[in-house]
């Protein structure tokens, strides 16, 4: 796939540009995210519960079918990570692709696969990080999403979190309830938390969502779009 790696100040500003009429209004604030079937699209082991963990968590609790599926650096001691983080979450239903880390738009089966997974699983509500974050592989997956919604026109909700890349959101939601289990979640990922401070980094922004926008205490912030209009986004931030 011809597409940008990395993200360029071009595409920060045609990004602001198309998002300026949603920065009128004030995001949305729930106590609870939308009900529905959940696949969670994320690039590497922990990047979900870093930028969704305290809602995915709810959905469980309200007995939604929550999916996972990991696409790089599967190693065995990330898999284990992921398995004990998956206990506390309540995540019963995984998948570990193993594609090479910074590797994901050389895979020329990748498209394919994930449209498999897509059209198996039946979504109402996909969660991956944003097509703003700045990450090659987390790009990446914005890529491939939008390739195969282009040939297959999917419908469902996009939720878009953040990971490396804060957001400008358009959905907030209080985590105050589910943080504790959170932490305790991304406790687990041990092998990262030997270069990076991830628990002090996640709750620090779900600190800084919760104050600023009044849902709670703590809380994670989306970019909530169908998939017909995040699409529409990506094209006019990266369409060639």
């Amino acid at each position: 796939m011809r597409l940008p790696a990395r993200i360029t100040w071009k595409h920060v500003g045609r990004l602001y540009e198309t998002l300026a009429p949603h920065l009128k209004a004030s995001p949305v604030k729930t106590n609870a995210p939308e009900r529905g079937r959940v696949l969670v699209l994320s690039p590497h082991i922990d990047d979900e519960v870093i930028g969704a963990g305290g809602s995915l968590i709810k959905h469980i609790r309200l007995g939604d079918n929550v999916k996972v599926v990991y696409f790089a650096g599967c190693t065995e001691e990330r898999i284990r990570e992921a398995e004990e983080a998956a206990e506390i979450i309540g995540f019963k239903d995984h998948e570990f692709l193993g594609y090479k880390s910074k590797r994901l738009l050389e895979q020329d089966d990748l498209p394919d696969r994930l449209s498999l997974i897509i059209k198996d699983f039946q979504p109402d509500i996909v969660y991956l990080p944003s097509l703003f974050d700045r990450h090659n592989d987390h790009l990446a997956l914005n890529h491939l999403l939008a390739a195969v919604h282009k040939k297959f026109r999917f419908d469902f909700t996009v939720c878009a979190f953040e990971v490396w890349t804060a957001l400008v959101p358009n959905l907030i939601v209080d985590i105050t309830d589910t943080i504790n289990e959170k932490k305790e979640a991304l406790s687990r990922f041990k092998s990262q938390l030997a270069t990076n401070d991830w628990i002090e980094a996640a709750t620090s922004i779900n600190r800084y969502r919760g104050i600023t926008s009044g849902a709670g205490t703590y809380a994670e912030g989306f970019m909530r779009f169908s998939v017909k209009e995040y699409y529409r986004i990506w094209e006019k931030v990266y369409g060639q």
